[in-house]
C-alpha cells in the first residue's frame, strides 16, 4: 500500500461504531476515523465529545495514531501491521513429506535420490524391486499420477544438451 499522508484535525464525534467513529469538522465535513480495538479500550469514544486527532489518511478513513480531548490524557495508538504469509509459500511446504514417502513405500517403491518439490506435486526418482528406475509425479496425498521410465528420462536429458 502506498504511503499515506499524515493529517491532523479537530471536530466533534457524531457517531460511534465500536472502534470506528465519525468526526464532524467546522467546515461541515463528516469523516470516518478508526481508533482500533485496543485504542477504543483506552480512550472513551462518546457522541458529542470535542476531540483532536492525528493519523494516516487512507482511502476510506483516517487511521488514528493520536487522539486527545479536553480533560482527558492524550492517547498514542500503534496500529500493528497484519501478519500475512509469504507469497512464496506453496501448499507443498505445508505437506509432511514423510507421509508421502510412507505411502510410496507401502506401494513397494524405494526412493532413490532427492525429492523435488513442485507447487502441486512432488517429483521423486524411485524404483520397485525388479523394475527400472522411474520418475514419479506424486500428489500431496501420496497418489502417483504420472510415471516416467528411466529410459525416457535419459532421452529427455540428452535432448536438453
Amino acid at each position: 500500500m502506498p504511503n499515506n499522508e499524515t493529517i491532523a484535525l479537530e471536530g466533534v464525534i457524531q457517531h460511534v461504531f465500536a472502534h470506528r467513529f465519525t468526526i464532524s469538522t467546522d467546515d461541515g465535513s463528516l469523516i470516518l476515523a478508526d481508533l482500533g480495538p485496543k485504542g477504543a479500550e483506552v480512550f472513551p469514544l462518546q457522541q458529542g465529545l470535542s476531540i483532536s486527532v492525528e493519523g494516516e489518511r487512507r482511502p476510506s478513513e483516517i487511521k488514528v495514531t493520536r487522539i486527545s480531548a479536553e480533560g482527558l490524557e492524550p492517547v498514542m495508538i500503534e496500529h500493528k501491521k497484519p501478519h500475512h504469509k509469504s507469497r512464496g509459500v506453496h501448499q507443498s511446504d505445508l505437506v509432511d513429506l514423510e507421509v508421502v514417502k510412507e505411502a510410496l513405500e507401502a506401494k513397494g517403491w524405494s526412493i532413490v535420490g532427492e525429492v523435488r518439490r513442485k507447487p502441486k506435486h512432488f517429483e521423486i526418482l524411485a524404483r520397485r524391486s525388479g523394475d527400472e528406475l522411474s520418475e514419479l509425479h506424486v500428489d500431496f496425498s501420496g497418489e502417483i499420477y504420472k510415471q516416467k521410465p528411466a529410459k525416457e528420462l535419459q532421452l529427455d536429458a540428452g535432448q536438453r544438451q
